[in-house]
């Protein structure tokens, strides 16, 4: 199960019924032959968009989709945490404190009533040592 937490101007939260993946990645240049400073952390989280029964919208993606059409560099940034569980245990959770979107899609399915979303963030550069794993504690 999954979930996405972002806190920020544009905070929300995806529960296990909204995420159906996430990828986290670090990007270490290729053409080095020490430890490179040139370094990047991402994230990329996938998922359904869900109508409530009521005809209103049952999840958050909405936020989501505000958070990347934003133009204020002032807002751009926000506290994101991805968290895959088993059994009541954290497998992973991986977390970008001063996250940016750098892509994002939605695609729907006027038969199934269902769409779909990708979200692609990224840890500012500079600020790279707030990136955080964990795992293997209880919730």
């Amino acid at each position: 199960m999954y979930d996405l937490k972002a806190e920020g101007a544009f905070a929300f939260t995806l529960s296990e019924e909204t995420v159906e993946r996430f990828e986290s990645k670090i990007d270490i240049p290729k053409n080095t032959d020490g430890r490179a400073v040139d370094t990047a952390a991402s994230m990329t989280v996938t998922g359904k968009i869900r109508s409530a029964g009521d005809g209103g919208i049952a999840d958050s993606t909405i936020q989501a989709a505000q958070w990347a059409n934003n133009m204020n560099d002032s807002q751009a940034y926000q506290n994101t945490t991805a968290t895959a569980t088993a059994a009541g245990q954290v497998l992973r959770r991986t977390t970008l404190p001063n996250a940016f979107v750098v892509g994002y899609s939605e695609s729907f399915n006027v038969a199934s009533g269902v769409g779909s979303f990708e979200l692609k963030v990224r840890q500012k550069k500079d600020l790279l040592e707030g990136y955080q794993i964990e795992c293997g504690f209880g919730l």
